[in-house]
C-alpha cells in the first residue's frame, strides 16, 4: 500500500504533539486514523477547482495526545485504545480532557479484539483452543479436553496454594478439577456433541459425596436432561447451559449503546478511585459513615460486592495491567443481559457514599493517622 504525503492537518498535529514533548510520525497518526482512533473532520472542497482542506478538531489533540502515552511502548493498538478508554483520566496531564473522547468504531474493535484474545474465563480459554484447530471437529474436541484438563488441575494447586475457597469454577480436588474440566468442555462445545453419559460420569467425579439415594436421583435426572439436550441441540435447557460463542459475545456487545458503554466505564472508574480509601478503612477499622454505608451494601447486594471486590483488584494493578483488568470488569458487566439491566442500580445503591472521593480518603487517612497517637495517649502519662 502507497500512502499520500501527509496532510497539512496531519503535519499540524505532528507539530502541536512535539510541542508538549511528545515524538509522533504522520504514518502512525495515519495508522490511528485508519483504524478510526482519531476524531477527525472531514475534508472540506475549497471550491472552483481549488482543491480541498482538513481542519483538525478541538477534540483531535487531546485523543492523540493519550494515543501517544499508551504507545510508547511497542503495543497493539487496539492494547492502547483500551488503556486510553479505560484508564485515560490516569494518565499524564497532558491530556486536557477528563475524559478522553475516542471514536466508537475505534472503542468497539478494540473491545473485540480483547475478547478474542481473552483466556481468563476457563470457559474462554476451552473455546480459544477449539478454535485453534481450525474447524475440525474431532480436534477441536481434543484440543478443549487438553486445554480444560491443563486449566482445573492448575486451578487447584492455585487456589490451594493461596488458601482459596473452592467455588463454582475452583475445585476442591484433582478429582473435582477432572470431572470440572469435562463438564467444562460440554458447556463450550454443547452437551449433545459430548455425550449425557460421559457429562453425567464428569459430575459423579466432582460430586463425591452424593452417593446416597437423593444422589441416584439428581443423578438421573440430570441424565434425561442431557439426553433430551442430545436429541434437540435447539432445546431451551441446551441454550441455556452452553456458553456462548465469541461471536454471540460480541453482538452482545455491540448491541449495548454506545453511551451506556461510557456510562458502566465511568461508575467503574469511581469504584476504582475510591477502592484504596475502602480497602485501608477496612483494613484498620475505621469508623466513617460512608464506610458504614458502603459496606451495608456489600453485605446485601452479591453484585455490588462483586464489582467493588474487582475494582479493588485493578486498582491493585500497576499501570501497565489496569487496563486489562477494568476491561474484563467492564465486559463481564455488559455480557450479561441480567448485570447489564441490574447495574445502574447496583451502583447508585451506594449514594451518597462515594459522592467525594478524595475527602474520603483523607478522611480515612485522617483516622489512620490519628490512632496510634490516641493509642499512644495514656501511656505517655504514665
Amino acid at each position: 500500500m502507497v500512502w499520500k504525503e501527509p496532510s497539512g492537518a496531519e503535519q499540524r498535529l505532528c507539530e502541536q504533539l512535539a510541542a508538549h514533548g511528545l515524538s509522533v510520525s504522520w504514518a502512525k497518526i495515519r495508522r490511528w486514523r485508519e483504524f478510526g482512533a482519531l476524531p477527525w473532520k472531514k475534508r472540506q472542497g475549497l471550491g472552483r477547482g481549488a482543491g480541498s482542506s482538513s481542519e483538525l478538531l478541538p477534540e483531535t489533540f487531546a485523543v492523540a495526545a493519550a494515543l501517544a502515552l499508551a504507545t510508547t511502548k511497542k503495543r497493539p493498538l487496539e492494547q492502547a485504545v483500551l488503556e486510553v478508554f479505560t484508564t485515560g483520566t490516569r494518565l499524564d496531564q497532558v491530556v486536557a480532557a477528563a475524559t478522553v473522547p475516542l471514536p466508537e468504531r475505534a472503542v468497539r474493535r478494540a473491545l473485540a479484539w480483547y475478547m478474542a484474545q481473552d483466556h481468563s474465563h476457563p470457559f474462554a480459554a476451552i473455546e480459544m483452543a477449539a478454535r485453534s484447530a481450525g474447524g475440525c471437529p474431532d480436534k477441536a474436541m481434543d484440543a478443549a479436553l487438553e486445554a480444560a484438563h491443563r486449566y482445573f488441575p492448575k486451578l487447584y494447586r492455585q487456589a490451594k496454594q493461596k488458601g482459596q475457597p473452592p467455588g463454582m469454577t475452583v475445585p476442591d480436588s484433582l478429582a473435582d478439577a477432572d470431572g470440572l474440566a469435562t463438564f467444562a468442555v460440554a458447556i463450550v462445545l454443547g452437551f449433545e456433541e459430548f455425550g449425557a453419559d460421559a457429562v453425567v460420569e464428569a459430575v459423579r467425579k466432582s460430586l463425591p459425596e452424593l452417593t446416597d439415594e437423593y444422589g441416584d436421583e439428581v443423578f438421573a435426572r440430570l441424565s434425561s436432561a442431557l439426553r433430551g439436550a442430545e436429541g434437540d441441540s435447539a432445546s431451551l435447557w441446551s441454550r441455556r447451559t452452553r456458553w456462548p460463542s465469541l461471536q454471540d459475545r460480541i453482538q452482545r456487545m455491540e448491541q449495548v449503546e454506545y453511551a451506556q458503554l461510557c456510562r458502566i466505564r465511568d461508575a467503574l472508574t469511581l469504584l476504582v478511585d475510591a477502592s484504596p480509601a475502602l480497602e485501608l478503612a477496612r483494613r484498620a477499622g475505621v469508623e466513617d459513615p460512608d464506610v458504614r454505608h458502603v459496606e451495608a451494601v456489600r453485605a446485601l447486594n452479591r453484585r455490588t460486592d462483586e464489582y467493588l471486590r474487582r475494582a479493588e483488584a485493578v486498582s491493585r494493578y500497576p499501570a501497565e495491567r489496569a487496563w486489562k483488568g477494568f476491561t474484563g470488569l467492564l465486559l463481564h458487566v455488559c455480557s450479561s443481559p441480567g448485570r447489564l439491566s441490574a447495574f445502574q442500580g447496583d451502583v447508585t445503591v451506594l449514594d451518597p457514599a462515594l459522592n467525594d472521593i478524595p475527602g474520603l480518603g483523607r478522611r480515612v487517612l485522617a483516622r489512620c493517622m490519628a490512632a496510634p497517637e490516641r493509642e499512644a495517649g495514656p501511656q505517655s502519662l504514665q
